[in-house]
């Protein structure tokens, strides 16, 4: 673990592949990722091996770890490809759990004249045993709020009893569907808006709040346009990222360098840092 979090903050040119190939076995918590799309768009004539990147990314993860891998069907002579769904299969006979399966809205037009919208995106939100962490985004609003509610448990008989009677919270968990902003209005930086595939920051934000704690290492092996590392830096975690795309990798650290010196020289920031690098090396840390 120590080993892979000397990479911390860093964004790298290269294959995700080779990189990952750097980090310790069982080591980083959250991986928050969006692959090619099929065919969709050229990246510079770079390959995806799929295989290959989904065994790395089961040997690196950590115990309790969660890669979020988010994917969309491409459009092949009128039909979905189903890829995303071989790739979430293999996942699971590397060992994988599948923890979530998120669906993201995006594009309400139907481009398409002869099938219903778009085809869905998802993010697989794969586990290795357990997850280690869940902080639910409480943001669906209860039409019910403030009512005094009985809430009702069935018992191995088949009966009903109450079970207690609470004041209904404004807001309750999400669900399994989530809408977001799609193209270059979902970021403001002008450097992210040559990328032909931007994932929504709203989206990396949130995958990265609910299966992340704070100081944690959020690894991206297809970091694109930074997006994952930026919303790391600005949820109060560490980034490592890799893109094999050297012109994406420049336009990815131009919009990062803006982020990064604001939030790294942060008091609060190094001294995030500094605990844990300490307690890396297995010192005592105090809670303050």
């Amino acid at each position: 673990m120590e080993n892979s979090y000397k990479f911390c903050n860093k964004l790298f040119p290269g294959c995700g592949i080779a990189g990952m190939q750097m980090l310790d076995t069982d080591s980083i918590p959250l991986v928050v990722t969006s692959p090619p799309y099929g065919t969709i768009r050229d990246y510079g004539g770079h390959p995806f091996y799929f295989k290959p990147m989904a065994r790395e990314l089961w040997r690196i993860i950590m115990p309790g770890g969660v890669v979020c891998w988010h994917v969309q069907d491409q459009i092949s002579e009128g039909a979905e490809s189903g890829e995303s769904y071989r790739q979430c299969l293999h996942f699971l006979e590397l060992g994988f759990r599948l923890h979530t399966t998120l669906i993201v809205e995006g594009s309400r037009i139907a481009k398409y004249p002869h099938r219903y919208g778009q085809p869905v995106q998802h993010v697989f939100v794969l586990s290795k045993g357990k997850p280690r962490t869940f902080h639910p985004i409480m943001d669906t609003p209860n039409e019910s709020a403030g009512r005094m509610q009985n809430y009702k448990e069935r018992l191995a008989d088949g009966t009903r009893r109450f079970r207690h009677t609470v004041r209904t919270k404004p807001f309750r968990k999400r669900g399994v569907h989530w809408a977001y902003s799609v193209g270059t209005h979902n970021t403001p930086d002008r450097e992210a808006w040559e990328h032909p595939a931007l994932m929504p920051e709203a989206l990396a934000r949130d995958l990265i709040l609910s299966w992340s704690n704070e100081g944690d290492l959020v690894l991206d092996p297809m970091s694109g346009a930074a997006t994952t590392a930026k919303m790391a830096l600005l949820s109060n975690r560490c980034y490592l990222g890799f893109e094999i795309n050297r012109e994406y990798h420049d336009l990815a650290t131009a919009r990062l360098t803006k982020v990064a010196n604001s939030v790294t020289n942060q008091p609060a920031h190094r001294k995030r840092i500094r605990k844990l690098g300490r307690r890396l090396k297995g010192e005592e840390i105090d809670a303050a």
